[in-house]
């Protein structure tokens, strides 16, 4: 009879373990978009100098771990800024190319210690481009906005019941082309991302 006694109070208590994991939380990462603008198409001789990757962005939002091996989460993103000057032999013009984006995404969770698990991520996120162009004749600007997947996976480490620090690596499938037959285009969104969770 102890031993049943015991085997139920260590059964009730895993459960209850399980059970914390569970629940609302918010989170924000800071990251580093590696992902420059390229040229495509007969550009007439011009070249881009001075390309720079979109740069520091940032991301926050919450989520519900529906059990402890599956989460979802709705998010607000800035991916940064792309720039570069587009030079020829007559002129330059400055451009960039700005990214954000509304996220929804579903975490696969797998838990590989006690306070540490591995996930993968799915997401579609519905991205608006900014694009800005100046020269010595003026200035214009283009908007566009699709909604595109993105893949990724990471780590997080609890540092308490409530907060853990995590980190991931992220895709986004985000193309955005300025021109028809020749000019500016992006090639996807490459993150590296670093952030804090917490869980009520």
């Amino acid at each position: 009879m102890k031993h049943i006694i015991i085997a139920s109070v260590l059964s009730l208590s895993a459960l209850t373990a399980h059970a914390a994991d569970n629940g609302a939380y918010v989170f924000g990462n800071l990251g580093y978009n590696t992902s420059k603008m390229k040229m495509f198409g007969d550009t007439g001789g011009a070249q881009l100098q001075n390309n720079k990757a979109g740069g520091a962005s940032w991301e926050i939002g919450g989520g519900y771990r529906i059990s402890p091996y599956l989460a979802t989460e709705l998010s607000y993103a800035d991916f940064g800024k792309m720039q570069g000057d587009i030079s020829n032999n007559s002129d330059k013009t400055t451009a960039s190319i700005a990214l954000r984006a509304e996220r929804v995404a579903v975490l696969g969770i797998l838990p590989v210690a006690d306070n540490l698990e591995v996930f993968g991520k799915l997401s579609l996120n519905n991205v608006h481009a900014n694009a800005k162009f100046q020269n010595s004749e003026g200035s214009g600007s283009e908007k566009k906005s699709n909604v595109k997947a993105g893949v990724g996976f990471g780590a997080s480490y609890a540092v308490n019941k409530n907060l853990s620090v995590r980190g991931e690596y992220e895709y986004i499938a985000a193309r955005y082309q300025a021109g028809d037959d020749a000019g500016l285009k992006t090639n996807g969104i490459n993150l590296f991302k670093a952030g804090l969770s917490y869980q009520f």
